[in-house]
């Protein structure tokens, strides 16, 4: 049994919740997956390791889905140092027009990050809240499997 089976079944699980077929429908299907590709002893084995890869997924995503982690990191760190220059260009009187029109670009890529930044918690969120249902089912067959 390889990883490669497990996150295809993991994948056809978040395939069908994402296109808004509900979740019963997708839990058939994965169900569906494992029995016909492990039916029998192996199908309690095949839903442990989906339990430890998904519980590692979802500590990933727990420690991805954070900002400050990330490149959103250098993205921000690289704006501060950006608006600094540009605050000091705004203070010479010859390059007050090119430290406005900086500072401006600066707060545009401020509100971008921060549209991104949201995005991502709200993706892996969902992500996580998928994984869970996966977890529980997988957690729920395996004890029937035994």
């Amino acid at each position: 049994m390889n990883v490669t089976a497990i996150d295809e079944a993991i994948d056809k699980y978040v395939h069908e919740r994402m296109m808004n077929k509900g979740k019963q429908p997708a839990a058939t299907r994965f169900l569906s997956y494992a029995y016909l590709k492990y039916g029998g002893d192996d199908l309690a084995e095949f839903m442990k390791k989906v339990e430890g890869l998904l519980c590692y997924y979802i500590d990933y995503l727990k420690v991805m889905g954070n900002p400050l982690k990330g490149p959103e990191l250098a993205w921000f760190l690289s704006m501060l140092v950006v608006g600094a220059a540009s605050c000091y260009l705004m203070n010479s009187e010859e390059l007050w027009p090119v430290g406005i029109a900086v500072f401006a670009g600066t707060l545009v890529h401020a509100g971008s990050l921060l549209c991104h930044a949201a995005r991502k918690w709200c993706e892996a969120g969902v992500m996580i809240a998928i994984y869970r249902e996966i977890l529980e089912l997988a957690e729920g067959e395996a004890r029937g499997a035994v």
